[in-house]
């Protein structure tokens, strides 16, 4: 279940996009190259996931002290709460998935001090801005990675030029520019 329109909106327009890429990586690429090409890639998309998720928590977690400092509740209800179905196509995608759960959690926070006016519109949108985008390009990012994976293991597999399918934009720019940018702050719920 999400709650934020904010998480609801990541979700949707990244998780997709991120969970078929994984998938690629774990399975694909495996098929198509060796074990050693997709341990390569797999250890570097670990450690983004990884350092995202991190950092998501932390400022999580900076929000909640910042909330408790000023005597702010953060367990605020939310009227559209959203339950989501979700594809599970390999582990990471549950780690992606799990990013956005902890952008819901932190935006239950961020949007506490918002309604307490102990940050101002600005601050809030921009955060929110910034979050977005982050998470969706870690998606956009990662889409990248598995289309040149697989796309080096098939030339050389074939030992030569493969033609170059469909080339995909590297995280759709019109989802990067709309993803929570500062107008979006009047939307909150």
């Amino acid at each position: 279940m999400l709650n934020s329109l904010h998480a609801k909106q990541t979700f949707d327009r990244g998780y997709e996009m991120c969970a078929n890429a994984l998938f690629s990586l774990s399975v694909v690429l495996r098929f198509i190259g060796s074990e050693e090409q997709a341990q390569e890639v797999d250890a570097l998309v670990d450690s983004q996931i990884d350092q995202t998720l991190d950092e998501i928590r932390k400022e999580s977690l900076r929000l909640k002290e910042v909330a408790e400092g000023n005597g702010i509740e953060t367990a605020i209800g939310y009227t559209s709460a959203k339950t989501i179905d979700v594809q599970i196509t390999s582990p990471r995608s549950i780690r992606y998935l799990a990013i956005i759960r902890e952008f819901d959690g932190m935006m239950a926070h961020l949007d506490a001090l918002w309604l307490s006016c102990v940050i101002t519109d600005s601050q809030y949108a921009l955060g929110v801005y910034e979050w977005k985008r982050r998470i969706l390009r870690l998606a956009g990012q990662i889409r990248q990675l598995a289309t040149r994976a697989v796309l080096a293991a098939r030339r050389k597999e074939t030992g030569g030029v493969v033609a170059e399918e469909k080339e995909l934009p590297a995280v759709e720019h019109r989802d990067l520019e709309t993803a929570g940018t500062p107008d979006e702050s009047s939307q909150t719920r």
